[in-house]
């Protein structure tokens, strides 16, 4: 129970993390991110929930003013493994007092970067930019699961395959996929087996269902152990094949085009328009060039900048660029860059943070509210 007095027993916080998991599957992350549960409790029954892109003191206090006792946030309060938490200092102090009135941390970071709707998506849709694809697109590790059964055990078995994880598509969005066909097994039992069906010491023919389905490579351990508590026969017969599945509506960053081609001091001008800046900067001094094939990564995205000419963009937005990455496009006379802001590129996802957790606490019925954090400003101040 969450030491919070008040709120509603009928939503856990766990539940609210399985289903963040597969809105933004974690598999989605950058091996050296820190996406998930930062800090708090599953058992904590859920009061409300903020959406932020950096967990701060501000934030804290904004959750308590609005009675929100699960933060969600972009950023990961950790990024390395701590040596050691001084709860009188940032930022022990800060996870101390959210642990203390229960309040749970959650991170979605690079998954949310490169997930279908995330962060580039959502930017692609402020800017305008259509018909996109990722910049590098997510390849998923997957098994493909071959039993065979009982046509009268089909469903069964399969729904203890389901329920473990298998059966997913998409990085999650198609689930409890499969296929069957009939045909007809046979086998010999060995005295000293007990057979569901057949005879020991002859050969036996039996109708089954050729059941198929697929898995993540990391719930491989699980998944077997649901298919060998499943299945009726005493020695389950099962093929693996691994598998790598390109998935073109995922991965980091996107490329799309204008339905009408600008200038790039035209576009510079919208895209301050749309992200509610004052200014940005432009890398490579080409104010008249014209762009349409646009590629882009919210935050700090120079990384993909090699990807982005290689498909022929006209134009690379991104943010946080430094000196000798600038001087690198500068002097290799490469495909401008608008450097947008790492905060602008980013705050307008939290829309859909907000709008996803809304759609999950409607199918509970509770009057929850959803809030995004109004407290987080531009760390850069101009003067």
């Amino acid at each position: 129970m969450s030491p919070v007095v008040g709120g509603y027993n009928q939503i856990s916080h766990g539940t609210l993390i399985d289903y963040l998991k597969v809105k933004v599957p974690p598999k989605l992350s950058e091996p050296w991110d820190n996406c998930g549960l930062q800090a708090g409790s599953r058992q904590w029954s859920l009061q409300g929930i903020l959406c932020c892109l950096d967990f701060s003191p501000a934030v804290l206090s904004e959750a308590l003013a609005v009675g929100a006792n699960f933060i969600l946030s972009h950023h990961p309060l950790f990024f390395k493994p701590l040596k050691n938490l001084d709860i009188d200092v940032f930022p022990g102090n800060l996870l101390h007092k959210a642990l203390t009135v229960g309040i749970t941390l959650y991170s979605a970071h690079t998954n949310l970067d490169s997930v279908v709707g995330g962060v580039n998506d959502h930017l692609a849709k402020l800017l305008g930019v259509t018909n996109c694809s990722p910049l590098i697109p997510y390849f998923e590790e997957l098994y493909k699961l071959v039993t065979f059964v009982p046509p009268g055990d089909a469903e069964r078995v399969s729904s203890a395959l389901f329920a473990a994880g298998a059966g997913r598509l998409g990085a999650g969005r198609y689930s409890e996929c499969s296929f069957r066909s009939p045909g007809v097994g046979s086998f010999k039992p060995a005295s000293g087996s007990a057979p569901k069906v057949g005879e020991v010491g002859i050969i036996n023919l039996v109708d089954e269902i050729r059941l198929e389905t697929v898995l993540d490579k990391s719930l491989l351990a699980s998944v077997l152990g649901a298919l060998h508590q499943a299945h009726p026969y005493e020695v389950p017969a099962y093929d693996l094949y691994p598998m790598q599945l390109p998935d073109d509506t995922c991965g980091p960053g996107r490329v799309g085009i204008l339905e009408d081609a600008m200038t790039l001091a035209e576009f510079a001008g919208f895209v301050k328009l749309q992200l509610g800046i004052d200014s940005l900067r432009l890398i490579g001094n080409q104010p008249e060039r014209k762009v349409r094939k646009i590629a882009f990564c919210g935050g700090s995205g120079f990384s993909l900048y090699k990807q982005a000419r290689a498909v022929g963009a006209d134009l690379f937005i991104t943010g946080d660029l430094k000196y000798h990455e600038a001087r690198e496009v500068v002097e290799q006379d490469g495909i401008p860059i608008l450097d947008a802001g790492h905060f602008a590129t980013e705050k307008p996802v939290l829309e859909v943070c907000a709008a996803w957790c809304r759609e999950f606490i409607s199918d509970y019925d509770v009057p929850m509210t959803v809030n995004i954090s109004q407290s987080e400003r531009e760390p850069w101040v101009s003067l």
